[in-house]
């Protein structure tokens, strides 16, 4: 009886530290809609993430394998990820009566679908996203991007990006292209050590690959 009440009083101080930490934290967004298993992790602890549950600032995303979660911010811009996903949210601040704000995101592995909200609306400059291989411009738009394996030569790990509407400007420091046509995209190894390959349409191979890593 003793050991019961030890675990049931850990099991509520657990829940009370987990309450306080994301209450220090401010939101970010919450999931709209997920499929297989994914965290949110703070200080190096995970906390497993469900539909209609919150994601905050300083929070690091992560999908396990098979897994989709589409994250909808305070500004309405959403995000999609794939399987083995991760990505930081460095910064969201949305003031809504004023119609503008802040917003950074950082991916680090796997595939994803990033919408633009009002943040971008009001001004494209405020909105940092980053990647291990570019940082991207974007100016209103849908766009998709990550680690693929069809668009290079085989055995060439790298990045893909294309265009579904707006536009995006994808820069490395050896060059830059910008994608403005729908279902045009762009390559970059991941040595990071190399300009994006020239802009062109993505075949039905490429563009499938990408669109079945994000499939909820």
């Amino acid at each position: 009886m003793k050991f019961r009440l030890l675990c049931f009083l850990a099991a509520i101080t657990a829940a009370l530290l987990s309450s306080a930490d994301a209450a220090a934290q401010a939101l970010a967004g919450t999931i709209e809609r997920q499929r297989g298993d994914a965290a949110r992790i703070v200080g190096g602890e995970a906390f497993p993430l469900a539909e209609r549950g919150w994601v905050f600032v300083g929070d690091t995303i992560t999908t396990g394998r098979d897994a989709r979660l589409i994250i909808r911010f305070r500004d309405s811009s959403s995000l999609t990820l794939g399987e083995n996903a991760q990505i930081d949210i460095d910064e969201l601040v949305f003031d809504a009566a004023a119609n503008n704000g802040r917003q950074a995101l950082k991916f680090t592995q796997g595939v994803f679908q990033f919408v633009s909200g009002a943040i971008s609306a009001a001004n494209h400059d405020n909105v940092a996203i980053t990647t291990r291989v570019a940082t991207i411009g974007i100016r209103g738009t849908s766009f998709v991007g990550g680690e693929l394996t069809v668009g290079m030569p085989k055995g060439v790990p790298h990045f893909g990006f294309q265009i579904y509407d707006g536009a995006i400007e994808v820069i490395t420091p050896q060059g830059a292209v910008t994608l403005d046509e729908p279902g045009e995209g762009t390559f970059l190894p991941l040595t990071r050590a190399a300009a994006p390959t020239p802009v062109r349409q993505w075949t039905a191979e490429e563009a499938g690959e990408a669109r079945a890593a994000l499939a909820v």
